[in-house]
This record gives structure tokens, sequence and C-alpha cells, in this order.
């Protein structure tokens, strides 16, 4: 489906019926990836709780295009916002992963009556060089990995991977490089030449009374998770994990203990887990 949006056409899909959760990727992904790692846990849960799982393509990424004037921080929140307005029809839940976690701490400013808010290896400190991250690891590498030819491929996936197995190649080349090499380089320049939000949002955190879930990878060293402890100082309702032998992979390369905290973040917002 496509919905037109402040100058960009956003490609996106729902599944399921009932309460809404929008979905947010990082850059140079796509909606794929939450596709990915969340239906698991969310599609079985369809008949008792009825999740209505909004899964969106930033503009440039995956199938929606955008205008560089509108693209950046600021201007993604605008639009984002505008988007869920519309689509999801009243209050609903985020999800955010890397900078989609970032945009969705501006969305808690934007719209009212957010109901939970989840958040995987987010963007906090939008200053790479003032990130606190740890040294880079790997904490598993078989010794024979099968690449494609594509040179691209192999650098993107040595560079953020920490768990460098064949099965979690695989999955890197079924699912995350295919969006790496069709994101729009123009629209992503557009947003890394204005990447942070000037506008504050700290109040808006301080004052979130719903359910907050923010896990991270002891050894990512694209976003760290240090910078995400403050998060929990903020939010009133924050559960924070830390999940040893992972990185920005997250998901992918510990995924039994993330959907158990997927799991959990759902029956915190049922009202089942405090």
């Amino acid at each position: 489906m496509k919905l037109a949006v402040d100058g960009h056409q956003l490609d996106y899909e729902v599944r399921g019926e009932g309460r809404p959760l929008v979905m947010l990727h990082g850059l140079a992904v796509d909606r794929r990836v939450l596709v990915e790692i969340c239906e698991p846990v969310l599609a079985p849960l369809q008949t008792r709780d009825g999740w209505r799982r909004i899964y969106v393509d930033l503009p440039g990424h995956g199938l929606s295009t955008g205008s560089p004037e509108r693209m950046g921080a600021d201007a993604l929140v605008e639009t984002l916002a505008a988007f869920v307005r519309e689509v999801a029809g009243g209050p609903a839940c985020l999800v955010g992963y890397s900078y989609g976690g970032y945009l969705a701490q501006g969305l808690l400013r934007e719209l009212e009556g957010v109901g939970g808010l989840f958040l995987i290896c987010p963007t906090v400190e939008a200053d790479f060089g003032k990130r606190t991250v740890p040294a880079r690891r790997i904490a598993t590498r078989d010794p024979v990995l099968t690449f494609s030819e594509d040179p691209r491929e192999r650098a993107a996936f040595e560079e953020v991977a920490v768990v460098q197995t064949q099965p979690q190649l695989e999955s890197f080349q079924r699912i995350v490089h295919p969006a790496n090499i069709g994101a729009d380089q123009e629209l992503m320049a557009a947003t890394r030449a204005r990447y942070a939000m000037s506008r504050p949002y700290m109040q808006a955190l301080q004052a979130f009374e719903q359910p907050v879930s923010i896990v991270c990878g002891r050894d990512d060293h694209w976003v760290g998770f240090e910078d995400a402890m403050w998060l929990t100082r903020a939010f009133r309702r924050a559960h924070f994990s830390v999940l040893p032998d992972c990185g920005h992979l997250l998901p992918f390369e510990q995924p039994a203990r993330f959907r158990a905290l997927l799991l959990d973040w759902v029956g915190r917002l049922r009202g089942e887990v405090r």
C-alpha cells in the first residue's frame, strides 16, 4: 500500500487486525528486517490479542520514495507522525530499530496516546563522535563463509556482524544486504546531513508512562549500549536489557532471547506483566 505524505510516497503493509503496532526500521535497511524478527512473535498472538502490525519503509528505503528536501530527523519525525495518524487511526504502540528507535523517541513528542515503546539497539547519541561504544569484537566466526561475488556484501557483513557464522551470513544475504544496496543514496545522504533532531524531546520521554523496553547488544560497536542507559532514567516504566555475544544485528544473533523480550513487552502492554 502507498500513502503520500510530505512529498514522500511511503510504502507499507498491514498484517492482522486490532490494536496498532507501528514498526520503524533503521537506515540502509527496510521493513523486511522487522517483518523477519517480529512476525514469529506477533503473528501467533493474533487470535488472542488482535494486533494490527504496520510495517513501513522509510523514504528512500524499500519501496518508498521521497524528496531530499524533506529528509533529516526533524522532517522524518513529522512525516512519520502524519503517517501514524492516518494509517493507525488512533493511539498506536511503536517498535523502533536503530535509527528507527531514535525517530520513535521524537514521535513521543508529536503523537498523543502512544501505548508503549520497544527500542531495539536504538540510536541515542546522534553525534557519532560522542557515542560510547565498545571495542569491536567477534564472538564466533566460522572458518569458511560463503560470500557472493558482490564485494559490498562481505565488507558490510564483516563490519557489523559479531556472530560471523554461515547461518548468520545467509540471513544477512537474504534480508539485510538487498536492502543495503537498494537504498536511495541521495536520500540517505540528505538524512545523514540532518541526522539529529533539533527540537527538544526529553520532556516527552520523561512524561511517558506506558511500558517501555530497551534491548541492546553488549558488543554493538555502532550505537553501543551505555548511551541507552540514560533512557532508563528518563522513562518511568523502562525495562533495560543488554545481551552478551551480539551487536547491532542482535535480533538475528540472539533470536530466542530477543523474541522472549518482545513477548514480555507485549504482555506488559496487556497489563499481564508489571
